[in-house]
Protein backbone atom coordinates (compact mmCIF):
# COMPACT_ATOMS: atom_id res chain seq x y z
CA UNK A 1 0.00 0.00 0.00
CA UNK A 2 1.26 3.46 -1.32
CA UNK A 3 1.61 6.65 1.58
CA UNK A 4 -0.25 8.59 -1.91
CA UNK A 5 -3.28 5.66 -1.89
CA UNK A 6 -6.59 7.66 -1.25
CA UNK A 7 -4.78 11.52 -1.93
CA UNK A 8 -5.48 11.72 -5.73
CA UNK A 9 -8.47 14.13 -4.71
CA UNK A 10 -5.91 16.18 -2.85
CA UNK A 11 -3.03 15.81 -5.51
CA UNK A 12 -5.37 16.98 -8.37
CA UNK A 13 -6.40 19.99 -6.25
CA UNK A 14 -2.70 20.97 -5.81
CA UNK A 15 -2.44 20.48 -9.43
CA UNK A 16 -5.07 22.13 -10.27
CA UNK A 17 -3.86 25.39 -8.04
CA UNK A 18 -0.81 25.63 -9.91
CA UNK A 19 1.39 23.65 -7.58
CA UNK A 20 4.27 21.70 -9.00
CA UNK A 21 5.18 17.65 -9.14
CA UNK A 22 8.28 18.98 -6.50
CA UNK A 23 6.22 20.70 -4.64
CA UNK A 24 3.21 18.49 -4.01
CA UNK A 25 6.17 15.75 -3.50
CA UNK A 26 7.03 18.09 -0.58
CA UNK A 27 3.76 18.78 0.84
CA UNK A 28 2.68 15.10 0.97
CA UNK A 29 6.45 14.16 2.23
CA UNK A 30 6.85 11.95 -0.31
CA UNK A 31 10.04 11.25 -2.93
CA UNK A 32 9.28 13.22 -6.19
CA UNK A 33 9.38 9.93 -8.03
CA UNK A 34 7.09 7.92 -5.87
CA UNK A 35 4.19 10.70 -6.92
CA UNK A 36 5.49 10.31 -10.75
CA UNK A 37 4.56 6.76 -10.16
CA UNK A 38 1.63 6.98 -8.43
CA UNK A 39 0.18 9.55 -11.17
CA UNK A 40 1.72 7.32 -13.90
CA UNK A 41 -0.79 4.40 -13.19
CA UNK A 42 -3.54 3.66 -15.69
CA UNK A 43 -5.94 4.54 -13.29
CA UNK A 44 -4.93 8.10 -12.10
CA UNK A 45 -2.97 9.34 -15.08
CA UNK A 46 -6.35 10.60 -17.23
CA UNK A 47 -7.60 12.63 -13.43
CA UNK A 48 -3.63 14.06 -13.73
CA UNK A 49 -3.84 15.04 -17.34
CA UNK A 50 -7.40 17.07 -17.03
CA UNK A 51 -5.87 18.49 -13.88
CA UNK A 52 -2.61 19.70 -15.61
CA UNK A 53 -4.72 21.22 -17.99
CA UNK A 54 -7.06 23.39 -15.53
CA UNK A 55 -4.17 24.42 -14.33
CA UNK A 56 -3.02 26.38 -17.35
CA UNK A 57 -5.81 28.63 -16.56
CA UNK A 58 -4.33 29.17 -13.19
CA UNK A 59 -0.86 30.27 -15.26
CA UNK A 60 -2.99 32.47 -16.99
CA UNK A 61 -4.27 34.16 -14.02
CA UNK A 62 -1.35 34.03 -12.20
CA UNK A 63 0.94 36.35 -15.14
CA UNK A 64 -2.02 38.90 -15.18
CA UNK A 65 -2.08 39.43 -11.16
CA UNK A 66 1.75 39.69 -10.94
CA UNK A 67 1.80 41.75 -13.47
CA UNK A 68 -1.09 44.09 -11.88
CA UNK A 69 0.24 44.02 -8.59
CA UNK A 70 3.42 45.21 -9.19
CA UNK A 71 5.09 48.32 -7.76
CA UNK A 72 5.95 51.03 -10.52
CA UNK A 73 9.79 51.09 -10.26
CA UNK A 74 11.51 49.92 -12.96
CA UNK A 75 12.99 46.60 -11.37
CA UNK A 76 9.64 45.44 -10.11
CA UNK A 77 8.13 46.22 -13.72
CA UNK A 78 11.35 43.70 -15.52
CA UNK A 79 10.61 41.45 -12.60
CA UNK A 80 7.03 41.39 -12.59
CA UNK A 81 7.56 41.06 -16.75
CA UNK A 82 9.91 38.04 -15.92
CA UNK A 83 7.14 36.54 -14.11
CA UNK A 84 4.57 36.76 -16.10
CA UNK A 85 6.88 35.32 -19.22
CA UNK A 86 7.40 32.28 -17.40
CA UNK A 87 3.41 32.06 -16.26
CA UNK A 88 2.59 32.09 -19.99
CA UNK A 89 5.02 29.21 -20.99
CA UNK A 90 4.15 27.17 -18.25
CA UNK A 91 0.41 27.36 -19.00
CA UNK A 92 1.23 26.65 -23.03
CA UNK A 93 2.93 23.91 -22.11
CA UNK A 94 0.18 22.23 -20.41
CA UNK A 95 -2.40 23.41 -22.38
CA UNK A 96 -0.98 23.91 -25.86
CA UNK A 97 -3.95 23.66 -27.95
CA UNK A 98 -5.42 26.91 -26.03
CA UNK A 99 -2.22 28.79 -24.72
CA UNK A 100 0.25 27.51 -27.10
CA UNK A 101 1.55 29.85 -30.23
CA UNK A 102 1.27 27.33 -33.24
CA UNK A 103 -1.35 27.15 -35.50
CA UNK A 104 -3.98 24.44 -36.43
CA UNK A 105 -3.46 23.73 -39.94
CA UNK A 106 -6.80 20.93 -40.02
CA UNK A 107 -9.43 20.67 -41.08
CA UNK A 108 -12.26 19.58 -38.75
CA UNK A 109 -9.24 17.44 -36.93
CA UNK A 110 -8.44 16.05 -40.52
CA UNK A 111 -4.83 16.93 -42.30
CA UNK A 112 -4.92 19.16 -44.79
CA UNK A 113 -4.01 17.17 -48.07
CA UNK A 114 -0.85 18.89 -50.01
CA UNK A 115 -0.59 19.28 -53.85
CA UNK A 116 2.00 16.90 -55.76
CA UNK A 117 3.93 18.50 -57.89
CA UNK A 118 6.24 16.22 -60.38
CA UNK A 119 9.76 17.41 -60.46
CA UNK A 120 11.62 15.14 -62.85
CA UNK A 121 11.47 11.61 -61.61
CA UNK A 122 10.53 12.71 -58.07
CA UNK A 123 7.16 13.85 -56.40
CA UNK A 124 7.18 16.47 -54.42
CA UNK A 125 4.40 17.49 -52.14
CA UNK A 126 3.67 20.90 -51.12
Amino acid sequence: MSKLDGKLDEIIEMLIDGDSYRVVAKKLNVPLSTLHDYTSKSEHSARVREALLYSASTFDDKAEQVLKDADSNLVEVQRARELAQHYRWKASKRAPKIYGDKLDVTSDGEQIKGTIVKWGDKEITI
